[in-house]
């Protein structure tokens, strides 16, 4: 009897200890649990997870060419990684880009990846340890040297630290409408007197010149830069960025009276400053007007089934104009990979190195053959069957030189550059003569920039 008791209280206790076990969610139902990279929550308390969810915040869109090809990738690398899930959240607006991805860092919120330049912010990141060397990566797994040297210069900081990974790469040209050009005997301009003289034959004619996106800014930044860049490389910009130059200097002075003589000539299209990206190419590719600068990345959009027959083989392109006394050579331009990639160095486990590896190796053929460029040392021969225009870009990419111009709003302080972007849209609009706007800027300059520049 003495045993039976013994038993049976054992017993009891047994059961006992199952239902609290139970009831505190200890059973085996929880399989599934799934925490999502970059989002601050625990995996499983503290438990392996079966699949961890790794969050890529877009500013391109999840729709765009590189977007669609790393989603493609990692679905495949998920079928060998089953933990392994890529999600992508984006928008193409690219200042509520910024403003949301600001918010999520300041929360806490970092994803485990996300788009952005190697500029003033992105390097505030770094310094806080925030984000994965990138160039390390590429070198510990042996894959710096396949990618073309410029793709890699574009992301890096003036100290060559790289903390972004590219996934395009671009060359900036002026599209053409060659029936346009052809009618009213128009030669493609070789210098910037040319391009006002054909503007100006283009404006009498009753025919828009330029197509511009005034709307995200950054289009009508370019115009700035130009005359800039030819008369000092990139010196002007690096240094006017903390107030080792003026905007009053004569290099600042020929890209400012640019865009305002552009602006308020009528060589940009009516309406420009509210006009964004798609609503500026479209003008140019239904004819409404004769130019638009854009990069090689919309080089398939020019042959594709969906543009007019009037349109289809009548676009060519031209380089940035030269002018007397240019320091940069005919073939240096506007050349870049476009937003990197940044990875949080939270969340880059054993998992994400893994994933990256596995991108590195598929992404330069799969991309490329979307019509892209690639920022990897690969090209497509004829036998591919692209679009002739997508060769003649590909050959004119060949030819670039060995000096890009740096986008002005990858190089000036946040404030500055939120400032400029407004303001340079006034100064195309009329609102500023070129002496009030370089004095706004300089003003701004001197607040802002000590606080980022030393």
């Amino acid at each position: 009897m003495i045993r039976y008791f013994k038993w049976l209280t054992l017993a009891l206790s047994l059961v006992v200890l199952m239902a609290l076990v139970s009831a505190c969610g200890g059973g085996t139902n929880n399989s599934n649990n799934t925490a999502e990279a970059g989002s601050g929550a625990p995996a499983n308390d503290g438990q392996k997870a079966d699949k961890k969810t790794y969050k890529w915040f877009v500013a391109r869109g999840v729709d765009g060419p590189q977007a669609v090809t790393v989603k493609e990738i990692a679905d495949e690398f998920s079928k060998t990684h089953p933990e392994f899930e890529l999600v992508m959240e984006g928008t193409g607006d690219r200042p509520s880009y910024l403003q949301k991805l600001r918010t999520l860092i300041a929360s806490n919120e970092m994803p485990a990846m996300f788009d952005t330049d190697s500029d003033a912010y992105a390097s505030k990141l770094v310094q806080e340890g925030k984000l994965v060397d990138m160039k390390k990566v590429l070198q510990d797994l042996v894959k710096y040297e396949d990618f073309r040297p410029i793709a890699l210069q574009y992301q890096q900081f003036a100290d060559g630290s790289m903390y972004t990974l590219p996934l395009e790469f671009g060359i900036e040209v002026f599209w053409y409408n060659i029936k346009m050009f052809k009618d009213l005997g128009l030669e493609t301009p070789k210098t910037f007197d040319e391009f006002m003289k054909v503007s100006e034959t283009l404006k009498k004619n009753g025919i828009t010149p330029i197509a511009v996106d005034g709307k995200d800014k950054w289009p009508v930044l370019r115009y700035l830069a130009y005359k800039p860049f030819r008369i000092t490389g990139n010196d002007f910009i690096e240094n006017v960025k903390k107030g080792k130059a003026s905007f009053k200097d004569p290099a600042g002075m020929a890209g400012i009276q640019l865009v305002h003589e552009l602006g308020t000539k009528g060589y940009f299209q009516q309406g420009f400053a509210s006009t964004d990206y798609t609503a500026a190419r479209d003008l140019f590719l239904a004819g409404k007007t004769a130019i638009y600068y854009m990069g090689s990345w919309e080089t398939m959009n020019f042959a594709n089934d969906k543009i007019s027959a009037e349109m289809k083989d009548n676009i060519g392109f031209f380089r940035l104009p030269m002018m007397d006394g240019a320091k940069t050579a005919e073939n240096d331009y506007f050349i870049n990979s476009g937003i990197g990639v940044a990875f949080n160095q939270e969340t880059f486990d054993d998992t994400m190195k893994e994933f990256v590896k596995f991108l590195l190796e598929k992404y330069p053929a799969a991309y490329t053959k979307k019509g892209q460029f690639s920022p990897f040392n690969y090209a497509l021969d004829q036998a591919q069957g692209m679009p002739e225009i997508f060769y003649k870009i590909q050959d004119e990419i060949a030819k670039s030189g060995s000096v890009f111009a740096v986008p002005w709003d990858t190089r000036l302080d946040p404030a500055t550059n939120e400032l400029l972007g407004n303001e340079l849209i006034a100064l195309g609009l009329g609102a500023h003569t070129p002496d009030e706007f370089a004095e706004i800027m300089d003003q701004a300059i001197k607040e802002n920039a000590p606080k980022y520049f030393k």
